[in-house]
């Protein structure tokens, strides 16, 4: 049952991104930051493309140098369009966008509670059995030993002891 419902949690996250790394400001216009972000990344962001965009707290609500920007794209093409041109693109810093610092943003999928949990896990156990690859995809978990391997889908913690 709870399998279910972390399926379905991560589910109603298909469309959506998760932007790391950008200085929060209040009062910020988000769309114009994300607009800048796909101009660097050669994927042009148009408002009829967006359902929403917001900046959330995290869990470690000390910090607010930067909160995460979650971008709600109308649907899953466009977001993984728009993490494949972002991972096609050099490395993005926020003086990148105009703002200060040289801190590195990040784009990626936008992960429920329990499939980020899972993620670090899987990173953890990866490193231990000396795992080169972990990547997310489609909100889903992979591991790859080597550039030749078999590739792994993570579903549950289950699936960590069975790597070796």
């Amino acid at each position: 049952m709870e399998a279910e419902i972390n399926e379905k949690d991560q589910w109603l996250r298909s469309n959506n991104v998760e932007i790391k790394g950008v200085p929060f400001k209040p009062g910020e216009n988000l769309f114009d930051t994300v607009t800048k972000l796909g101009s660097i990344i050669t994927y042009p962001v148009l408002k009829s493309n967006i359902n929403y965009v917001t900046s959330v707290q995290t869990r470690d609500a000390g910090s607010n140098k930067t909160k995460p920007i979650i971008l709600f794209f109308i649907n899953k093409y466009m977001k993984e369009d728009f993490i494949a041109a972002s991972r096609l693109s050099k490395r993005i810093y926020t003086e990148d966008i105009g703002l200060k610092g040289n801190t590195r943003i990040y784009i990626n999928d936008h992960l429920s509670y329990s499939k980020k949990m899972l993620l670090n896990k899987t990173k953890t156990a990866a490193k231990e059995k000396n795992y080169k690859y972990v990547l997310v995809k489609h909100g889903k978990i992979f591991v790859r030993k080597i550039d030749t391997s078999q590739v792994y889908n993570i579903k549950s913690e289950s699936d960590l002891v069975k790597l070796r």
